[in-house]
């Protein structure tokens, strides 16, 4: 797991904010590009996978709701874990709907302030 990126991730948690996923990148030093880099953005997906299933196990919410795109949400990655995690059945029906990341990103600012 990357500690780093946990570490700012519980600080933006802290600040009671959000960060995109490039910004997420450049303030980590990770040298990853959302922009360009589709290889990239699987990384970035796989390094908060990791985080996110880490805080679920030990009863916390997802620190990767936090993380959001130029479009203001998290990306599919996000919903699939929650699926793989057995919190949904269906990431799809859970993005859509658009009130889970919101809790999960309420959640992370209480437990972490």
């Amino acid at each position: 797991m990357n500690n780093l990126v946990r570490s700012k991730l519980i600080e933006v948690a802290k600040k009671n904010s959000i960060i995109g996923y490039q910004e997420l990148c450049d303030s980590c030093g990770l040298k990853l590009n959302m922009r360009e880099n589709p290889s990239d953005r699987a990384e970035i997906g796989k390094i908060l996978g990791e985080i996110s299933a880490f805080e679920y196990y030990e009863n916390r919410p997802l620190l990767s709701a936090l993380v959001l795109s130029k479009s203001g949400e998290e990306g599919d990655g996000f919903y699939k874990l929650c699926e793989e995690l057995g919190i949904t059945k269906n990431w799809k029906k859970l993005k859509n709907d658009g009130v889970f990341s919101i809790e999960e990103i309420k959640k992370c600012h209480e437990y972490w302030k």
